[in-house]
């Protein structure tokens, strides 16, 4: 049984936000396993064979002594309808492979793409994203995410983002918002008007 694990994206044959990866299993790794890693993430993975042409996911499901890992190719699918939907009691500060309480929300997202989880009247993340928003003048991601992702971790260590408490009442003060993974990365061109984020 592996755990815990993590979705990475391979593109011109080259592991994206590997430091970011890193850092964050071995955070994972002390909280779970209530120890030091003995070894790394990316033990023993070497990339060949591969098309340039393409992005592959790379998931590597590890436990306390050891880890195991598929590659595929991805194919682009990010949300651009989302349903609000909220739970008080939803936890996954760990990417394990327990997502029965994700899933079930997702059931809920009627005819949206995902839903957009409230927690504690705040917004968190969607069921596989973190969320960026736009208002004009600066880029926001909630300060409460469920998970925090590489990605989001990247773009705020490049002050490219910002940290903010948002509720649900603050998002009409957003022109427009993005989802954001470790296999979908920040896009300019990829913002998507507000009002595809829906309350029913």
């Amino acid at each position: 049984m592996y755990p815990l694990f993590e979705s990475v994206c391979i593109e011109n044959s080259q592991i994206k936000n590997e430091e970011f990866h890193e850092a964050r299993f071995n955070r994972s790794y002390i909280q779970h396993f209530k120890s030091l890693p003995t070894y790394s993430l990316f033990d023993g993975i070497h990339l060949t064979n591969l098309d340039n042409s393409l992005k592959y996911k790379l998931r590597i499901g590890y436990k306390q002594h050891g880890t195991r890992f598929s590659i595929s190719e991805y194919k682009n699918s990010i949300a651009t309808s989302l349903k609000l939907v909220s739970d008080d009691s939803i936890s996954y500060a760990l990417k394990n492979n327990n997502r029965k309480k994700l899933n079930e929300l997702f059931l809920q997202r009627g005819k949206a793409d995902d839903v957009l989880i409230i927690k504690n009247g705040l917004i968190t993340d969607a069921s596989y994203s973190n969320i960026l928003f736009f208002d004009g003048k600066q880029i926001v991601t909630p300060s409460t995410p469920l998970l925090e992702g590489t990605c989001r971790a990247r773009l705020l260590a490049e002050n490219s983002i910002v940290e903010k408490s948002i509720s649900v009442a603050d998002l009409q003060n957003f022109e427009s918002f993005q989802l954001v993974n470790a296999l979908n990365d920040f896009d300019e061109s990829r913002w998507i008007p507000i009002k595809n984020i829906k309350k029913d």
